[in-house]
């Protein structure tokens, strides 16, 4: 996370467009969140693991299992909403690819603060599942009579992962066949929608993967270990989403290191001039226009 914060700050690493390099933030910092309320229900579990003795002593105190289990939704939830505002961020620019970089300056606060408010609601919605006198082993859990509520949530999730896959791969090959555009301006905006929307389909793939897999084991634990004495322990351990955290940030790195090299070398092709042919003369008498004016 730390590397990924560090190579957001340079200029040259990432996305240029001010809106895409807002959201990307908030997509860190909601792994963050994540991964720092998770490390600490871990961490308190391990300790209470070595030096309990009494058993009544493994359930986790009221306000420490509310406290962690809402950061860790709230970071969960945040980073699928942070990726649908990405989206409808990207299918403006497509959109818009003349005009965007001039008139959508401020969408990225907009989209970031509409993902703050839906993830804050969803998380006040989804509170009363938690709000009664349950005893807990560990901050994932909830309680078994809303099971049926959480096995809808996961379906639409994976429906909804699905579908925000297929948009992210349907605008980068919209933008990869696109017709060349007339001005510098939007040409370079292009070529900023076809790689911004190659990383969202990386960021994608890792959310649609990593929540398929955690959904189909919490499925098959639910059907056909209901009556483990270990199924908590399964559960836990079928938790995938500290690797989204993980491979997001890391994948955002790799891709970015990759795409410096290409970008630079896509701005000077475009910034050259040709000198043969028709296009060479109307280049040369455009300067010379210019001059004599």
């Amino acid at each position: 996370m730390a590397a990924a914060l560090s190579n957001y700050s340079d200029p040259d690493s990432v996305p240029h467009d001010i809106c895409i390099r807002i959201l990307l933030c908030t997509l860190y910092l909601s792994c963050l969140i994540h991964a720092t309320f998770y490390c600490v229900a871990k961490v308190y579990q391990l300790v209470i693991s070595f030096f309990t003795t009494n058993q009544c002593h493994m359930f986790l105190p009221r306000n420490f299992y509310i406290i962690t289990h809402v950061f860790i939704v709230f970071g969960n939830c945040g980073i699928r909403n942070t990726q649908t505002a990405m989206i409808i961020e990207r299918c403006v620019a497509t959109a818009l690819v003349d005009t965007y970089e001039k008139r959508c300056r401020t969408l990225g606060v907009i989209l970031t603060s509409v993902v703050i408010i839906a993830t804050s609601m969803e998380v006040g919605f989804g509170f009363y599942i938690i709000a009664g006198n349950h005893l807990m082993t560990n901050s994932l859990m909830y309680p078994d009579s809303k099971s049926g509520n959480v096995t809808l949530t996961f379906a639409i999730i994976l429906v909804f992962s699905c579908c925000s896959l297929a948009t992210t791969i349907s605008l980068f090959c919209f933008n990869l066949h696109r017709r060349r555009r007339r001005t510098l301006t939007s040409r370079y905006q292009s070529v900023e929608n076809l790689s911004t929307s190659a990383l969202l389909c990386i960021i994608s793939i890792i959310q649609l993967v990593t929540f398929a897999l955690y959904a189909f084991a919490m499925t098959y634990l639910r059907l056909m270990q209901n009556s483990n004495p270990l199924l908590d322990a399964y559960k836990e351990a079928g938790y995938l989403v500290p690797l989204t955290t993980f491979l997001i940030p890391f994948a955002t790195i790799v891709f970015i290191e990759n795409s410096k090299k290409r970008r630079r070398t896509g701005i000077d092709g475009m910034l050259k001039m040709k000198t043969n042919g028709q296009e060479g003369w109307e280049n040369y008498a455009a300067v010379y226009k210019r001059q004599w004016k």
